[in-house]
């Protein structure tokens, strides 16, 4: 006999989009008290959903539930450990845009195109797009299971560059490499998107060294 596994309700997976959101555009800051009266006036959504999406989350590594103060936003990983999880998602996400590579459809492309021109007119939602952009191509390789890692290892990245603003000359750099990307999908060029993939994420570690020496007032 199997067991039915509940599907989340709709309304938790508006408060789970909403909270992310929030977490990962710096509205709320690692450490903030995610308290369910205040997220319940703040959403218009009900306590019972509010916790599913919390409980949710929990698990991607946004949120971390602390016995006797609640549910918080979890801190960011620490500096070295960001560095092996831009190494890990260079090796990652390149294999499973590879798999991508005879999967992506025209659809998938028709949404890969907008996203790349609202990058490109560096929408404010530009990290967010970003996220989008690549878990597309993640998605469409059939590995659930490796894009829910790549996933987290997005977002543990994305809290921690979305509180300091980033100039344009980054955003330009990545928006070469979006196209480049796009380009060689289309084209079915494995090394040139294995090149342009892998700079591309090696641009945000760039960032975080420019950002840790900024704060600490040392070369990383």
């Amino acid at each position: 006999m199997t067991m039915a596994v509940s599907k989340p309700s709709m309304k938790s997976l508006v408060a789970y989009r909403q909270i992310r959101d929030r977490i990962l555009n710096g509205t709320k800051l690692p450490g903030t008290r995610l308290i369910l009266q205040d997220l319940e006036n703040e959403l218009n959504i009900g306590k019972g959903p509010i916790r599913e999406a919390l409980m949710r989350l929990d698990k991607s590594g946004l949120v971390k539930n602390i016995p006797y103060k609640g549910a918080v936003v979890a801190t960011p990983p620490q500096q070295n450990e960001l560095f092996h999880i831009f190494d890990l998602r260079v090796d990652l996400e390149i294999k499973l845009a590879l798999e991508a590579m005879d999967k992506l459809n025209e659809t998938d492309f028709a949404v890969l195109d907008t996203l790349n021109k609202r990058m490109h007119d560096f929408d404010e939602d530009y990290y967010q797009l970003d996220r989008q952009f690549h878990s597309i191509i993640n998605e469409a390789s059939g590995f659930s299971l490796l894009c829910n890692i790549a996933e987290k290892m997005i977002f543990s990245v994305e809290t921690f560059l979305n509180p300091y603003p980033q100039g344009k000359e980054n955003k330009e750099r990545f928006n070469r490499e979006h196209s480049q990307i796009l380009e060689a999908l289309r084209d079915k060029d494995p090394e040139k998107l294995k090149k342009n993939l892998a700079s591309n994420i090696q641009g945000g570690l760039d960032i975080i060294k420019e950002t840790y020496g900024r704060l600490t007032g040392t070369k990383v």
